[in-house]
């Protein structure tokens, strides 16, 4: 904050002479740091090199008035504060100047006490405006945790943290690096346009070594010469962006460093880039972004390990539904007892897990959450690999359309043919032209002639390597009657015991098989109103027949 012990820094512009010696003079007695500029342009080259708290222009002038240079001041740096003095005042111009923010308007001729005191107000004025802002800081940072939960992404974290960083600082550059653990990757996001959410980003694989000589500033850190940051040695070798290497500390250059630290873990880092030399943070500011800094690295791990729960709690649901599905379709208590067995013991481990994390994230014990993540994964993983093999049957109601059942047959072949588990597999067709349309649900159809063809493949050895012929058919029905589609395999066949039994849920011949398949098979059909049968001898192959209403 300004303060009569900090020397103001102050633009003076206007192109008369004497006007503008007289009042660098007034305002250099009051102990203020006064540059004095004959013309617009001049200033406006001045500003772009140098950080200025005041402009005090002149308005009328011959290359552009003092408005329109007031304007320009601006978009170079927001947070300069502006005085206007003139010697054709009105209500049009004292209009402009309040809609340019100014602090003060001076009419000239005017004496040196009321130079000085203007400025005086100004300084009041903007130390008020800048607690203000300050404050609106605070209770922005304390919201940072919750903002982050509605933003959901890392990089608008990483971008709401720089721009606060900038304001906080009044710098209009900066970057910010971040190094994810264990991905060998650093993400960084530059801005010279703080609030117009301009960024340019890039990610650059760098090595563990160097990540490790950056994860070593603890504190904030002012350094005079970038290669007195091991990370900026080498970024301009590692960056093929033009822009962002211009963008980076030249050797020339003074820069904050502000850690994303917690605890004693070091994620990345925010570089303010001071606009002149020997400008400095106050203590309140430092403080402020110290704060910053870690509130930052503490959001960051809680996102990662929230996106990390949330896609283990999506998996959760999504086999949820699938168990919930197999409770529904399983027909003998036997099956629902023996599904429902194994994958309790999975979900208990799971669901206890589960508990555990809710605690531990309500106390805030965010460092062991890792604990209960891996155990949930291992045992989702379990889940998914017994599920494997078995349909989905949540899904058993029909939802019919009129279809042309040669289409879809050829469809599905189309679909499983590059398939390993069809490898020196030959397919035949026997598609009667003319069929007549259907109505049937063909997503539920062409799921039953996937697991037709599924278990021909088996039937021939497909585990083995070995291989065969299936056929897929359809017959064109005399009138009144229902269409046929049949699948024929050249394999094993089955026993008379084995086909009394080949619809019967929990019965299977595979190694790895759950016997419910081919009942699945057999609800979907007659939920069309259809039938299923199944003609098969030992060593002759076996044929499934289906026939559909028309």
């Amino acid at each position: 904050m300004l303060s009569r012990t900090e020397p103001v820094k102050i633009l003076v512009v206007d192109d008369e002479e004497i006007m503008l010696k007289l009042a660098c003079d007034a305002l250099r007695t009051q102990g203020h740091q006064v540059i004095g500029s004959s013309g617009a342009l001049e200033a406006l080259d001045k500003l772009k090199g140098e950080k200025f708290d005041f402009i005090l222009t002149d308005i009328k002038m011959p290359e552009m008035d003092g408005m329109e240079l007031i304007q320009s001041a601006h978009r170079i740096d927001p947070s300069m504060g502006a005085i206007f003095m003139t010697g054709y005042a009105s209500l049009d111009t004292a209009k402009r100047a309040i809609q340019e923010g100014a602090y003060d308007y001076i009419l000239k001729p005017f004496d040196l006490q009321e130079i000085r005191s203007a400025v005086a107000r100004a300084i009041q004025k903007r130390n008020q405006n800048i607690k203000d802002g300050r404050e609106k800081g605070l209770s922005q940072l304390f919201d940072l945790n919750r903002i982050l939960y509605t933003a959901g992404d890392c990089r608008s974290l990483l971008k709401l943290s720089l721009e606060f960083a900038l304001v906080q600082g009044r710098l209009r550059g900066g970057m910010i690096l971040y190094w994810p653990a264990s991905t060998g990757e650093l993400l960084i996001l530059h801005t010279e346009n703080p609030g117009q959410n301009l960024f340019t980003e890039v990610s650059i694989e760098i090595d563990e070594g160097l990540v490790a000589e950056s994860s070593s500033v603890k504190d904030i850190l002012h350094i005079e010469r970038p290669d007195q940051y091991p990370l900026f040695s080498r970024l301009r070798d590692l960056v093929s962006d033009s822009s962002l290497a211009d963008a980076l500390p030249k050797a020339d250059d003074e820069a904050i460093l502000i850690p994303l630290r917690k605890a004693e873990s070091t994620c990345g880092t925010i570089v303010l880039k001071k606009t002149s030399r020997g400008q400095k943070l106050s203590e309140e500011d430092l403080k402020l972004l110290a704060i910053l800094g870690i509130q930052t690295a503490i959001s960051l791990e809680n996102l990662t390990l929230l996106i990390e729960t949330e896609r283990s709690y999506q998996e959760l649901q999504n086999l949820q539904e699938q168990i919930i599905g197999l409770e529904k379709m399983a027909t003998q208590g036997r099956i629902s007892a023996e599904i429902g067995h194994e994958l309790n013991n999975y979900l208990t481990v799971i669901m206890g897990n589960f508990q555990i994390l809710d605690m531990k994230i309500k106390k805030g014990e965010m460092q062991s959450l890792k604990k209960q993540l891996e155990p949930i994964s291992s045992n989702l993983e379990k889940i998914k690999s017994f599920t494997e093999g078995l349909l989905d049957f949540s899904t058993m109601k029909a939802k019919k359309a009129e279809c042309d059942i040669n289409e879809l047959i050829s469809k599905t072949l189309a679909f499983v043919k590059p398939q390993n588990v069809f490898k020196n597999i030959i397919f035949l067709t026997q598609l009667k032209p003319n069929v007549p349309r259907v109505s049937v649900d063909s997503g539920q159809i062409q799921q039953v002639l996937y697991n037709l063809l599924n278990n021909a493949a088996d039937a021939m050895g497909k585990r083995k390597g070995e291989g065969g012929n299936i056929t897929v058919g359809t017959d064109c029905p005399p009138e009144g009657q229902p269409l046929e589609i049949w699948v024929s395999d050249t394999g094993r066949g089955m026993s008379e015991e084995e086909l009394g039994k080949v619809f019967t849920a929990g019965f299977t011949t595979k190694e790895s098989g759950h016997g419910i398949g081919l009942s699945i098979c057999r609800k979907i059909i007659e939920s069309h109103q259809g039938t299923i049968q199944v003609e098969s001898r030992l060593n002759e192959g076996t044929t499934f027949r289906i026939r559909l209403p028309l």
